[in-house]
């Protein structure tokens, strides 16, 4: 079976778009679904799973390749303003779980679609020890609920990479696992992608400006070697979006990256979109 990584390399695959978004959109009790934080729409991964589940759905079923899960904010040191830092575990295992579930109740018939676990520093003013083992136990969550990889985002603190990088790493090792750790990068200009840490296993070249036309997403493909899209805020946007990457694909399924094209490859494996979903749930064409 292919891998994340694999898929990354050839393909420009296409994210889900906002979970968050579709949650708001929900009547929420502050109290019984929220635990009080309002800012803090993870926890719903343990009080509401099926509201986070429908959301991945319907990103599934619009054409997205890569899941997202539920787990920006779910770091002990973010939980902690909560009074939830001993939480933390759980809520990360439930949004991998949750995610998991999503893929695997959406037909594909054998098109793959991936989860990815999401992990964000958000630059806490603490110990590089505290920060060290807060990364730690939210990778282990992850990686215990069943993730394809993890996304380690450094936008807010890009000097930390090594330390929250070798976190990521320790707890892999000690959990004998397979599941690729990627360094994550909004890509704007190429020096951004660029070069690799040695501690991640790959790179995320990650492209977010939707409103972008065909013509400039093909020269991001080109120029900035972008390798994952972002599907926006809705599940119309994703659909959008999957249509202009199949427009810009040879075989109308997902761009071949640049630098897979540059190895001058005879024959390139399909895209994870390759076959079709269930009429009923909405027909990717």
């Amino acid at each position: 079976m292919r891998t994340l990584t694999e898929a990354l390399d050839q393909r420009v695959l296409l994210a889900d778009g906002s979970t968050s978004a579709l949650l708001q959109g929900h009547r929420l009790d502050l109290n019984r679904d929220l635990y009080g934080a309002t800012d803090c729409l993870d926890v719903l991964n343990l009080t509401r799973p099926r509201l986070v589940r429908d959301a991945h759905v319907a990103y599934l079923e619009a054409g997205a390749d890569v899941i997202r899960t539920q787990s920006a904010q779910a770091s002990p040191l973010s939980l902690q303003r909560f009074g939830m830092a001993d939480e933390a575990f759980y809520i990360n295992y439930s949004a991998a779980q949750n995610a998991c579930k999503a893929v695997d109740s959406v037909p594909g018939y054998g098109r793959r679609r991936f989860v990815l676990g999401i992990v964000n520093d958000e630059g806490w003013l603490a110990s590089s020890t505290i920060v060290e083992r807060a990364f730690a136990i939210q990778v282990e969550g992850l990686i215990a609920g069943g993730v394809d990889g993890i996304a380690i985002d450094l936008t807010k603190a890009p000097t930390r990479a090594a330390m929250v990088l070798r976190a990521a790493r320790r707890v892999k090792q000690r959990l004998y696992s397979q599941v690729p750790i990627f360094l994550q990068r909004a890509c704007t200009t190429p020096e951004l992608c660029g070069p690799k840490n040695p501690l991640a296993d790959a790179v995320i070249c990650y492209y977010q400006e939707l409103q972008a036309g065909t013509n400039a997403l093909k020269t991001a493909i080109r120029v900035q070697q972008i390798n994952l899209i972002d599907g926006g805020r809705s599940p119309a946007e994703t659909r959008a979006r999957d249509q202009q990457l199949r427009a810009l694909a040879e075989d109308n399924l997902r761009p071949v990256t640049q630098w897979y094209q540059d190895l001058a490859v005879d024959e390139i494996e399909p895209a994870s979109s390759v076959l079709y979903l269930e009429p009923t749930l909405g027909k990717v064409s």
